[in-house]
């Protein structure tokens, strides 16, 4: 039992020391990832190329639900899942844009309730720069396009348009 304990202290040592040494296999697992798909956060850029790197712009879709959900509320995430889809594949692809589903009543995802001041089912988009959030909106017309899928998506796609340009 012993020997167990001591070979699992040596293991974890060496894993430790290599990431610390800076070894590519592991460094690259300790970047937080988005779908798969790494996210260099701001403080990975060198400070002698701060001028020439350009700033990394992401938005994040989400779509806030808790357990209980009725069939508006599972219209609300498929019409904008359809919408971003369809119009931003390629966003998508280079995760320039992130789809994320949320149950803010998840222990781990109650936060997003302050964060976001939710009090119902929402569609939210967040702009990030450098990993940083600069902005963040609540499309609450979500619930007045229910009634008429074209508009819905119109209005997600739009809304998701204006925050993918970059100023």
């Amino acid at each position: 039992m012993k020997r167990v304990s001591i070979t699992l202290s040596i293991s974890i040592l060496v894993i430790a020391a290599a990431t610390m040494a800076g070894d590519d296999s592991t460094r690259a697992s300790a970047i937080p990832k988005l779908e798969g798909k790494p996210v260099v956060p701001a403080a990975a850029t060198s400070d002698s190329s701060k001028a020439s790197v350009p700033s990394v712009h992401q938005v994040l879709a989400y779509y806030f639900h808790g357990i209980r959900r009725c069939s508006n509320c599972i219209k609300i995430e498929s019409y904008t899942k359809e919408a971003i889809d369809s119009a931003y594949g390629a966003a998508l692809k280079d995760s320039s844009l992130v789809w994320r589903v949320v149950n803010t009543e998840e222990e781990a995802n109650n936060h997003f309730l302050n964060d976001y001041q939710l009090y119902t089912k929402s569609v939210i988009l967040v702009d990030m720069h450098d990993g940083k959030q600069v902005r963040w909106k609540n499309l609450e017309k979500v619930w007045e396009h229910l009634g008429d899928k074209e508009a819905f998506k119109k209005y997600i796609r739009d809304e998701v348009a204006l925050f993918l340009k970059v100023d």
